[in-house]
């Protein structure tokens, strides 16, 4: 996915090195040690008790092989943009 991804910089944008290593994954550790990757997340309605509608969307990353500079990016922006203009229409009611 990223290589093909407009996003996706054959340099680097803080050294400038081509360098760059793409579809990195972005993994934490959890409890018990459990890995799982890393989300975004987006509450439409964060004001609600319950059910606040939180959309979340995968990460995947490229890192400079010779500075080690890191850009870490949304798998699903439209996702996380739509769930913005929701929660701004929540605001507006």
């Amino acid at each position: 996915m990223p290589q093909t991804d407009p996003s996706f910089t054959p340099c680097c944008l803080k050294c400038g090195a081509d360098a760059m290593i793409p579809d990195v994954r972005v993994v934490d550790r959890g409890q018990n040690n459990h890995r799982h990757e890393s989300e975004l997340g987006l509450q439409v309605r964060p004001e609600a008790l319950l059910f606040k509608g939180e959309v979340r969307v995968g990460t995947w990353a490229q890192v400079c092989g010779d500075c080690g500079f890191v850009e870490v990016y949304a798998a699903d922006p439209a996702a996380l943009w739509d769930a913005h203009i929701d929660r701004l229409a929540n605001d507006l009611d």
